[in-house]
């Protein structure tokens, strides 16, 4: 659904941190209210406005019901049954938004990737806009490093575990060593520990971090030699 609509992959994320809170809800309440299919709506329809890339509702239905029945008429409105799933997902929406405490504005790791990309690598020249588009220099997030990074973190926001357990910055802070140490680049001297605290300017626990970075390694798939130098503390790889 999320390519379908185009979705950027900060909205897609921030939808799974939705419906992993709803789910976290449930199983502490031992009831869902919602089936699948309609959270992972109201998820995505919630995001959409919270990431400022709204998306009316016709936008997911339609494309939705086609998924979900392909063998079937495609979905038209006005209708009855348009109708009805519209009030359906409406409800939905209102309901996430209770368990959800009214806020939308959750901080996503996307926020701190790009002040976090400048600190590790090498400071260059800042150019003119106009010689920028002549020599095609590319934002700090659309280098090798920053596109890799962006990647890991929308797969890793798909899991329970980390939408609902680790700070934003904490999970940011570890694809970001994580993705470091798979490329074999060699980020700084000193421990581990050192390198989080200039990194993130002491606003992360290690502990947090290091238990971020294993849930990483898990869902990423880390060698087990990154994970042997990984516990180690060095931050070279190769």
């Amino acid at each position: 659904m999320a390519d379908t609509l185009r979705l950027a992959p900060e909205s897609l994320s921030m939808a799974y941190v939705y419906l992993h809170r709803y789910n976290r809800w449930a199983s502490e309440e031992s009831c869902s209210p919602l089936d699948d299919h309609t959270l992972c709506l109201a998820s995505l329809s919630l995001s959409t406005k919270a990431t400022e890339s709204p998306r009316r509702l016709r936008e997911l239905l339609v494309p939705a019901y086609a998924h979900l029945h392909p063998s079937s008429p495609p979905l038209t409105f006005p209708s009855p049954l348009y109708d009805s799933l519209r009030s359906t997902v409406v409800a939905a929406e209102l309901l996430l938004l209770r368990v959800l405490r009214f806020d939308l504005r959750v901080p996503l790791p996307y926020d701190f990737l790009p002040r976090f990309l400048e600190k590790v690598l090498p400071p260059v020249a800042t150019p003119g806009e106009e010689e920028c588009a002549e020599t095609k220099i590319v934002d700090i997030c659309e280098t090798a490093l920053g596109r890799e990074v962006w990647s890991v973190v929308g797969r890793v926001m798909t899991s329970y575990k980390i939408c609902n357990f680790f700070p934003a910055r904490s999970v940011a802070a570890a694809c970001l060593f994580h993705v470091a140490l798979k490329r074999g680049l060699r980020i700084g001297d000193g421990s581990v520990k050192e390198w989080v605290k200039r990194l993130t300017g002491g606003k992360v626990e290690h502990e947090d971090f290091v238990e971020a970075l294993e849930e990483i390694d898990n869902l990423c798939g880390a060698s087990s030699q990154v994970r042997h130098q990984a516990g180690r503390e060095t931050l070279r790889v190769g």
